[in-house]
């Protein structure tokens, strides 16, 4: 999973790639496909005058480039109207080849934020099911910081058994946070997807319960820990969540 983010003007412009120790940019508009490179959804918005997105790669052009509508017109998620996700029908694209992101906007927008949201996987998600349980964690980011990924440590509101755990899904809520991932200790992929920004707002369906398959494995003193990038406002740190999970042994 990654993040783009940038600012527009009246008409076409790339968006910025937000800088990730995950994967590798060009410094500037494009990302690089890891092994991880198949397309099962994306997430856009962030301004009142886009009409619309498009991600464009190599691959991409010998076919379509990857039209994304809706988009959303809020600086911050606001529900799951602009999320497009098909993980069962995923999109390849060559390995260590560029994807960036292209924004239309309706006027002058230079003074606002708009961003883009790509979820990756390595082949075709299906929905599991299991004895799912529900659990409260809460994570203090280092700073009220726009644009960047920061890490923190998750601190369960209760201890778990000793004991195995498949995560399975999350609820992440912070002010003015747009997307999350987690980092398992020791995995190469960071699954994640987008944060709520006030409680009284849902998660999208398929980012809860097993709908996007099993994100990573743990044992009760190595969970993962959480990565958040904030838009514009950038005004809070802290980080509530509620985490799907399967205990397995």
């Amino acid at each position: 999973m990654y993040e783009e983010l940038g600012k527009g003007a009246a008409g076409e412009d790339n968006i910025a790639a937000v800088p990730d120790q995950h994967v590798r940019t060009d410094g500037a508009d494009i990302i690089y496909m890891s092994a991880i490179n198949q397309i099962i959804g994306v997430f856009a918005g962030g301004s009142t005058l886009l009409t619309g997105m498009r991600l464009e790669s190599p691959s991409l052009r010998r076919l379509a480039n990857y039209e994304i509508q809706p988009v959303g017109i809020t600086a911050e998620p606001d529900g799951d109207v602009a999320f497009m996700l098909h993980p069962e029908s995923p999109l390849v694209l060559e390995e260590n080849e560029g994807l960036e992101c292209i924004q239309r906007v309706s006027g002058n927008a230079g003074a606002e934020a708009v961003f883009c949201v790509v979820f990756l996987s390595d082949g075709t998600v299906s929905p599991i099911h299991g004895n799912i349980f529900h659990v409260r964690a809460t994570a203090t980011l280092p700073a009220a910081t726009a644009y960047v990924w920061q890490n923190a440590e998750i601190a369960f509101d209760n201890p778990l058994p000793v004991g195995r755990y498949q995560l399975m899904g999350a609820h992440v809520m912070t002010v003015d946070g747009v997307a999350f991932r987690f980092v398992p200790i020791g995995e190469a992929h960071r699954p994640g997807g987008i944060c709520n920004v006030i409680d009284g707002i849902s998660s999208y369906e398929l980012q809860r319960f097993g709908g996007l398959g099993v994100w990573c494995e743990f044992d009760q003193i190595t969970p993962p820990s959480i990565e958040v990038v904030n838009s514009v406002t950038a005004t809070g740190t802290a980080v509530r969540m509620v985490l799907d999970l399967v205990k397995i042994g």
